[in-house]
């Protein structure tokens, strides 16, 4: 039992660190005035999610977020911290992780189940992806309103934070398609023992 707990540590830890790391390589929309990117800094929180469940999904999501933090700080009232920076993320791994249990069930059966579990993969992505876009659209509309100019606040919102979301939402989704597969069939390599 407390070597699993050191296993799902050391994936969050990772999981983080590359985060992070994709983090870096980003694509800034000159429409986003206080941030937002296209990146792919959610797969690997969505690939711990998957694999460790609700908790480990929450926490990489709320420990990246907070890195984020330090790494982007755009702060105007210490309640709009935690709404643009660990919660988005934590919900993300949270609504993800909540799917761990029926999609590791049909990834680690038989290669005619993959496909189910990569519907499973797919959908919990997206139910991750809205909980993190709903958690930035009520921080655009509390926090930012005076951005929306004469339009809508919530319209406003929307757009602004779908503009990012959704193209690094896709991403995150394709490539994970690709490597969710992959990690269901990867078998540790033994060492051997003559020498």
């Amino acid at each position: 039992m407390r070597d699993k707990r050191i296993v799902v540590l050391v994936e969050v830890a990772l999981a983080v660190a590359l985060a992070a790391v994709l983090n870096m390589i980003q694509a800034r929309l000159p429409i986003n005035i206080a941030g937002g990117s296209i990146s792919l800094t959610m797969l690997p929180i969505a690939v711990v999610a998957l694999r460790r469940g609700a908790l480990p999904g929450f926490a990489a999501g709320f420990i990246f977020g907070s890195l984020d933090l330090l790494l982007e700080p755009f702060i105007v009232h210490w309640i709009q911290v935690f709404m643009d920076y660990p919660f988005p993320y934590a919900f993300f791994g949270l609504g993800i992780g909540l799917f761990s249990s029926p999609y590791l069930k049909r990834a680690q059966g038989v290669p005619a189940q993959l496909m189910t579990a990569s519907l499973i993969a797919a959908g919990a992505i997206v139910v991750g992806g809205l909980l993190r876009l709903a958690t930035h659209i009520i921080s655009g509309v509390v926090f930012f309103a005076e951005y929306a100019g004469g339009e809508n606040v919530w319209i406003y919102s929307i757009v602004y934070n779908a503009s990012y979301l959704v193209p690094s939402l896709v991403g995150t989704l394709i490539v994970a398609l690709i490597l969710l597969p992959v990690l269901a069939t990867a078998r540790p390599v033994r060492r051997s023992t003559a020498g």
